[in-house]
């Protein structure tokens, strides 16, 4: 946290300030090319120059490697510090005068860097006990060398009451302590350890600052993992276990393998699979899903081979698909874990496996039984789960598999189509590839601010089915509805994503360019996608109420159906 002001306002005017070209020209030699630079790309080797550099909109863009934003994205890439030091850095650059945070901004920021500095104690603390005995005797049967423990920094919490409480005591007050969640304060004003004859695991922030800890019990103490509490640092819905490490190998792997344990987790790594990340233990969250979709395009669930794992495998795929992620399953044998796979099998064995991971409709098509009227039963659950992906076509594809599997007719479903008749559609009603580019571009480039307004005003974001343009339409909307301008460096300042701002920073670039007189007719195309897509939805939900008996939600949504039905479809 800044000791800054950094709200929007301020942030946007530091980008007005702050000159890209200048910034980036201190990094990688530009030369103008009309009204834009042109260099090497410094993120990924290249002979000829496809850095492009707009002083006009204080954007950057690699046509190579995809990489592009605004002068803050290019200072946090290249300088690789955070978020605020790049704002601060910046602002001292070009003189601007960032306010100073507000008094509770300011007690928050010691707070926690105060309860960092408890944490990285605690770490010394517990390192330093790991050789002992008990615990080596421990990562011995879990099949982890000392030297793997040491990478991943485990330690040891003694089997005293107040072993780290004394160590700590004399530097740090016992409110951070217990504010860090390392101690417990009970009736009576009593404190004691919260980790006690546990094997701790430090839990990092992406940017590998510790901010919690994981405790292993040696014993048969309940439960056998225990968590920090919920801090000012930590929020486990939050937060991927070696995501800090991981996203060193996720460009080179091209996804990620998500497991559920610390020592899953420690296993694949230890095989070669560095793209592993785990959830803690916990579901995994819409934030962990959206912390995945901004680095990776692919998605491998990796959980116990028992019916428990299975069902959490099935409620991550409902999340991580509506995150539009690509999704497979790697299912395991019944009653093993990836820690046991992969201690036994070894990085080859478990790199086959994770490359033969089941397809996301493949794996549901396979829970819902070996028999049809097993899978006509369970069809309903499965469809429900696919219905989260936003992309039509690769919804409509599962769905197809599905329908397919249990042996039921697309038309019974209501409103599926398959894969070809959407391509064939889409050809029949002229929308061009990447149509929801061009009006993101026609609005931001090419159309003058009152056409863009007018248009905008009613636009069907429902339609749009790329998670990251329908989020900057989102934003687009806001801002006219609260009187603000459509300019790139406007909407970039509210713009949190930094996959969307590298969208934004190549639209002009990337996307196609669409004669004004044609925009009428796209947005149109979008509309009609949007009444197909709530069409099938209210298909979904009116033969759930038919099978519940509830007539009022099935009079309900048989009236909506109707309107769609009858809503007069405008030319083209």
């Amino acid at each position: 946290m800044s000791q800054y002001d950094l709200s929007r306002p301020v942030l946007e005017q530091v980008r007005e300030a702050a000159d890209i070209v200048a910034v980036v020209g201190e990094h990688l030699t530009l030369r103008k090319t009309g009204r834009n630079y042109v260099g090497l790309c410094p993120f990924h080797g290249e002979k000829t120059g496809s850095f492009n550099v707009s002083r006009e909109k204080g954007t950057y863009y690699c046509f190579g490697c995809k990489r592009g934003g605004d002068v803050i994205d290019f200072v946090m890439e290249m300088e690789r510090v955070a978020f605020a030091e790049a704002v601060e850095r910046l602002a001292d650059r070009f003189g601007v005068r960032l306010p100073p945070a507000s008094p509770e901004a300011r007690r928050r920021k010691d707070e926690q860097e105060q309860l960092a500095d408890v944490m990285e104690a605690a770490q010394a603390v517990f390192a330093r006990q790991l050789s002992q005995d008990r615990p080596r005797a421990f990562l011995e049967r879990r099949g982890v060398p000392l030297d793997v423990a040491a990478e991943f920094g485990l330690g040891y919490a003694r089997n005293e009451w107040r072993a780290l409480y004394d160590e700590l005591r004399s530097k740090f007050s016992e409110r951070a302590l217990v504010g860090a969640g390392l101690v417990v304060e009970g009736d009576g004003g009593k404190v004691w350890d919260r980790f006690r004859d546990r094997v701790t695991i430090p839990i990092r922030s992406a940017r590998s600052r510790i901010i919690a800890y994981g405790g292993r019990a040696l014993g048969d103490e309940n439960p056998k993992y225990l968590n920090s509490p919920e801090t000012s640092l930590f929020s486990k819905g939050h937060v991927l276990f070696a995501l800090d490490r991981a996203m060193r190998a996720f460009s080179k792997a091209n996804r990620a393998i998500v497991v559920e344990g610390y020592f899953d987790c420690i296993a694949l790594h230890r095989v070669g699979l560095t793209e592993t990340v785990a959830t803690l233990g916990t579901a995994l969250s819409e934030h962990h899903a959206a912390e995945l979709a901004r680095r990776v395009p692919h998605v491998v669930v990796c959980f116990d081979g028992d019916n428990a794992g299975r069902q959490a495998a099935v409620a991550a795929l409902r999340t991580l698909l509506a995150a539009a992620l690509e999704v497979s399953v790697l299912v395991l044998p019944d009653g093993q874990d990836p820690d046991d796979v992969a201690r036994r099998e070894g990085a080859e064995g478990f790199g086959r496996r994770a490359a033969a991971a089941l397809p996301a409709a493949d794996f549901l098509l396979e829970l819902m039984g070996s028999t049809r009227q097993e899978r006509r039963r369970n069809l309903l659950h499965s469809l429900e789960v696919v219905n989260a992906c936003p992309d039509p076509v690769r919804r409509f594809e599962m769905r197809e598999t599905l329908a397919r599997g249990a042996g039921i007719p697309l038309e019974e479903l209501g409103g599926l189509e398959s894969t070809r008749m959407v391509a064939r559609q889409a050809a029949v009603e002229g929308l061009p590839e990447n149509a929801e580019l061009a009006l993101l571009r026609a609005f931001l480039h090419d159309l003058e601010p009152a056409e863009s307004a007018a248009h905008l005003r009613a636009f069907p974001i429902d339609g749009i089915c790329h998670p990251g343009v329908r989020r900057v339409f989102e934003v687009l909307q806001r801002r006219l509805a609260g009187g603000g301008t459509l300019e790139i460096a406007g909407v970039l300042s509210e713009v949190d994503d930094p996959g969307d701002r590298r969208l934004l920073a190549g639209l002009e670039l990337e996307a196609p360019q669409t004669p004004r007189e044609r925009i009428p007719s796209l947005i149109e195309l979008v509309r009609r996608r949007a009444d197909r897509l709530r069409s099938s939805e209210i298909v979904v939900r009116i033969r759930a109420a038919e099978l519940a008996g509830d007539r009022d939600a099935l009079a309900r949504l048989q009236a909506e159906q109707s309107e769609l039905i009858k809503r007069p479809k405008r030319g083209t």
